[in-house]
Order: C-alpha cells, then structure tokens, then sequence
C-alpha cells in the first residue's frame, strides 16, 4: 500500500497495486503482463450495417460521414473557452506565485501553487466532460442511423510532427478516441482507427491536392467544394471503407456543452 498527500486538495490518499493478467510459470514466478481488450457492459447491437468516417478537430470537435449519406458535425467552441480561460488563469497564478517566491514569501508561494494545481485539475475534468458527452451523443446517433463500423480518423503524425498549442494541449484526441470506442463497444460497433495524414488535403472524390480556403472550404481543382472537415471524414471513410456516398443529406449540426449536446439552431 501507498499513501500519499495531495497538497492542492489537503487529502490523504491510500494506493494498492494490482497485477491483472499475470501468467505464472511452472517455478511460481510471473512469466508477463497480458494486456486484455478494454470491455464495456453491450447494452444493444447495431441496427444495420452501415459504415461512418469520423474526423476530428478543435473549432469541430467532430465531423462524422456515413456511407448512407448522413453528415454529423460537434461543434467545439465551448471546450475552446474553457480551455483558454483557464489556461489563462493558470499562468496568472504561476505569475504570482513565482513573484512571491522571489519576495521570500513561501507560505504565499505554496498556496499559490496549490491553487494552479486545482485549476491544472479542473481544466483536465471539463475537457473530458465535454469529450463524453461527445462520445455519448455520437455514437447513439450513429447506432440509431445503422452504423456497425466507424473507422475513426487517428491524427498521430499530425499532433506529433506539426502540433501546436491548441493541438497538444487542448486537444487530448487519445482522451476523445478513447471515449468513442469505449462507448462504441455498449452498442456492438467495431471501431478501426485510421492515420488521417492527408485526408484534409486530397479531394475526397478524385485523389487530386486541394486548396483551402476561408471559412474552412477546399475547392477542387476540378471544379467543386467541399466543407474541409467533410472531405476530411469522407477520406477517412474511404480508406476504411473502400467507398463514400454520391449524395449527402442536409448536415444536422450540434453544440457540445456541459449540460449536454443540443441542436445547433438555424434560420
């Protein structure tokens, strides 16, 4: 057992380490740590068999495409603001309490810290809670529009090689993928994940480069439009799925918030 001290929370917390999946051999020693499939309670199974390409994003959280037509589209405004709120407020607090370090004022300089340390802690909770109700909302809708397969854009290269403040810190998309599949698995969906590199610069219809433009449109140069986040998941459906609809419906777009996922009005 291990005890340990949060300062920032003032509680004493009490850890006992588990092996799970531990093979023994015949002499009674562990041979390895098996790593088991991450289970969820299945609560339904898929109403069809339908796939959907899902591309995720910051001012879109989400943008999902099915085979059968259907757009989806979270948008992400609310974690943007709670994201640079707090983050503002945390490096206000590490200012204070490092001029107080200075002065000599240790006392001040510790509850300072203490005080960075809650928020650090509050901003990591109102993320999450924002990427689960996300995933809650998405994935029923796509459960009830048939889906069975959701190939799920996996932005790896693009976080690692050209990341940026939003994308590395706001952005936790392991957190978010994480939450998809998990709750994927409560309704019998397979979820395969798919490295998205160039899917939001290749025209999604013909393979040719595209150009983006403002208000988030790439234009083809063989003569169309698209919205970039929708090419974005129709290329990640067709590199799941082999194919992607010849006709769209009507986006049916979303506000992700703390209370819940709503409509987004329109008119």
């Amino acid at each position: 057992m291990e005890i340990h001290y949060d300062e920032a929370r003032r509680a004493w917390h009490a850890y006992i380490s588990v092996k799970v999946g531990a093979e023994t051999t015949r002499d009674g020693n562990p041979a390895r740590i098996v790593r088991g499939e991450r289970k969820s309670i299945r609560t339904a199974e898929p109403k069809g068999d339908v796939a959907a390409g899902v591309d995720l994003g910051i001012n879109l959280l989400a943008s999902a495409v099915t085979s059968g037509g259907a757009w989806l589209l979270y948008r992400g405004s609310r974690a943007k603001e709670d994201f640079f709120y707090l983050t503002k407020k945390i490096a206000e607090v590490q200012s204070e309490a490092d001029e107080a370090r200075k002065g000599g004022d240790e006392a001040k300089s510790r509850r300072l810290n203490r005080r960075r340390r809650r928020l650090s802690r509050k901003l990591v909770r109102r993320m999450a809670h924002l990427y689960w109700n996300l995933a809650n909302h998405l994935v029923r809708g796509l459960w009830e529009l048939g889906i069975s397969k959701i190939y799920l854009g996996y932005p790896y290269e693009i976080a690692q090689d050209r990341g940026n403040k939003l994308t590395v810190n706001m952005w936790r998309y392991r957190e978010l993928m994480d939450a998809i599949e998990l709750k994927a698995q409560e309704y019998g969906i397979r979820v395969y994940e798919v490295l998205e590199y160039n899917t939001s610069n290749h025209c999604a219809i013909h393979g040719t480069k595209v150009t983006r433009g403002p208000r988030g449109v790439v234009t083809c140069p063989l003569g169309h439009r698209l919205h970039s986040d929708l090419n974005g998941a129709l290329n990640i459906l067709k590199r799941g799925a082999g194919s992607i609809p010849t006709t769209l419906k009507k986006p049916l777009s979303f506000f992700v918030d703390h209370g819940g996922v709503a409509p987004v009005k329109t008119g």
